[in-house]
């Protein structure tokens, strides 16, 4: 299949699901400021401003979903800086995020289900991660990297609960998945978090630890937050195109 087919096949299946396609700002004053994610800036050099690309569509659909509570999709390039790269990894990639209103992770996760089994013919099964788990990011990601990670199946596809909350500030507390695929992370979903206040209060956690750690900072969106306030209860997934595409042409 080629990455054309494929982004032909995902609109269509949407679009046959009377999903809402929305189009992305690539060019954005601020952004939500979230762990882990560090974005490339542009110039635009005639009046000495400044813009931040996107790292995932989110922002784009949290605004149309304040506005039009529907289920809705995106298909953008994102860019993350501050990543090696690598088979696998990429500064710049397409990505697929899509929004699904009245629903939880659980009714997610059988929405995700049943689009994977679209283009690839596998069997699906889940972890749920144990309870003592570390309390802090560095020791968590080292846990799961050696103790889970290493050990999923190359036959399979997994989805992964239980993710410490401290990890997912924009999910609703437990209400989060991952989706690995013959071993390799494919999505991230989870049912929305909806409370500003708690939203604002990540970011500036993170800002602070972006400070103390002379770490890269951009310019924070409030509006993200009360944009999210104004959504009923939601869930959203954002997928890697490009390793779903590596997959599908490896069966």
């Amino acid at each position: 299949m080629t990455q054309s087919e494929l982004l032909k096949s995902i609109r269509q299946y949407f679009w046959n699901l009377n999903f809402i396609e929305i189009e992305i700002s690539y060019l954005n004053s601020s952004l939500p400021l979230e762990p882990n994610l560090y974005t490339f800036k542009t110039t635009w050099t005639h009046r000495h401003q400044d813009y931040l690309l996107p790292t995932s569509p989110e922002f784009a659909l949290k605004k149309y979903l304040a506005k039009n509570y529907q289920n809705c999709f995106a298909i953008s390039h994102c860019f993350r800086d501050l990543e090696d790269e690598g088979p696998d990894h990429s500064p710049e990639f397409l990505m697929l995020e899509w929004y699904e209103v009245g629903k939880n992770y659980q009714d997610l996760m059988l929405s995700t289900k049943n689009f994977i089994k679209k283009f690839i013919d596998i069997e699906f099964t889940t972890l749920n991660l144990p309870q003592k788990l570390p309390d802090n990011e560095p020791d968590f990601n080292q846990y799961f990297l050696n103790n889970i990670e290493a050990n999923l199946p190359k036959n399979k596809a997994v989805f992964i609960t239980g993710y410490p909350a401290f990890l997912s500030p924009l999910a609703q507390k437990n209400e989060r998945f991952e989706l690995y695929i013959n071993g390799l992370e494919i999505a991230n979903a989870c049912t929305e978090n909806t409370d500003s206040e708690s939203i604002l209060k990540a970011f500036n956690s993170e800002k602070a630890f972006r400070l103390k750690n002379n770490l890269p900072l951009h310019l924070i969106d409030v509006s993200f937050a009360t944009n999210s306030a104004t959504i009923k209860k939601v869930s959203g997934i954002g997928l890697g195109i490009d390793r779903l595409l590596k997959i599908t042409n490896q069966k």
